[in-house]
């Protein structure tokens, strides 16, 4: 199993007496309080780092702004270089938020985020040979769009139809690829098949989730991964909400108590809800006029 390393404390509940916490470095950092009748406390926040290995893939959890020693954990702050596993999530107070870069172009605040589309060269591509079970090693057979290397790292594989269809695998990496060379690529996942594929299976893949994320569209090419709470820079690191309070750009007249969708209409805003068919985003605490920033109690994560 991947090592899981603990540092900073969290507060526990009463009737926890005895404690174990093993660190990947041999050692429980300051700021650890255990009082007298056992439980766990800290006003420094904490921060579970899930460390990536065969089989596992990194899953950070942080709780409370300035819950990590390894990277300045502000949700109202952002950096040039990535200082923690995108979709890491951070708890703090009644908001959670997930780690997330830009895309190359700069979104103000109160904007929701969409990930990139997925290549459509990369979608509905065979499987090159057979392969069985417990494999984390998968060759497919692209329609054509070279890839980088590991972009699709962190991203998704799934199995769209025919044998073993319905399984999604977190992607580990993948080499540089040029189709006209050879259109066959090995993507490595960090699990592995439940169900053999054959070569009559279809495959389909799509980047990280949380990276190179855009201003949520008019006309939806994804799915809503969260929203800026400061002004962002293109292509830098940051935090984005997808649970709890959060002002975001209002587009039309909402209503206090009912649910706000995604804009059709502008892009990165939320509009009142008239049918199913646009994504909710949350129920509405605060009403400001029409491109105005609303009070939304957000849900999206």
């Amino acid at each position: 199993m991947a090592n899981s390393t603990f540092n900073g404390p969290v507060r526990s509940e009463n009737g926890f007496k005895t404690i174990d916490i093993t660190a990947a470095t041999g050692a429980v950092t300051d700021g650890l309080v255990i009082n007298a009748d056992g439980n766990i406390f800290t006003d420094d926040g904490g921060h579970i780092q899930y460390v990536a290995a065969t089989g596992y893939g990194p899953a950070d959890l942080i709780i409370g702004k300035g819950g990590s020693q390894y990277g300045t954990v502000d949700p109202f702050s952002e950096s040039s270089t990535q200082l923690f596993p995108l979709g890491s999530t951070l708890i703090y107070g009644n908001n959670v938020y997930r780690y997330v870069e830009i895309g190359g172009t700069a979104v103000t605040a109160g904007k929701l985020l969409q990930h990139k589309a997925i290549v459509s060269d990369h979608a509905n591509m065979t499987a090159t040979a057979a392969v069985d079970a417990g494999e984390t090693a998968i060759s497919v057979e692209t329609g054509g769009t070279d890839l980088t290397l590991n972009q699709y790292a962190g991203g998704y594989l799934w199995v769209n139809d025919v044998n073993g269809e319905g399984q999604c695998l977190r992607v580990k990496s993948n080499p540089a690829h040029d189709h006209s060379a050879d259109p066959s690529v090995v993507i490595t996942c960090y699990d592995d098949l439940k169900t053999a594929l054959t070569t009559s299976s279809q495959l389909s893949l799509i980047e990280n989730p949380n990276t190179n994320l855009i201003v949520a569209p008019a006309t939806e090419t994804g799915a809503l991964m969260g929203a800026t709470v400061i002004d962002m820079t293109a292509d830098y690191y940051g935090w984005a909400v997808i649970k709890g309070p959060a002002a975001l750009l209002t587009v039309g007249t909402l209503v206090v108590g009912n649910a706000a969708v995604r804009s059709g209409g502008t892009a990165g805003g939320v509009a009142p809800a008239t049918d199913n068919v646009l994504q909710e985003v949350g129920d509405v605490m605060a009403v400001s006029a029409n491109t105005e920033y609303s009070l939304i109690n957000m849900n999206l994560g």
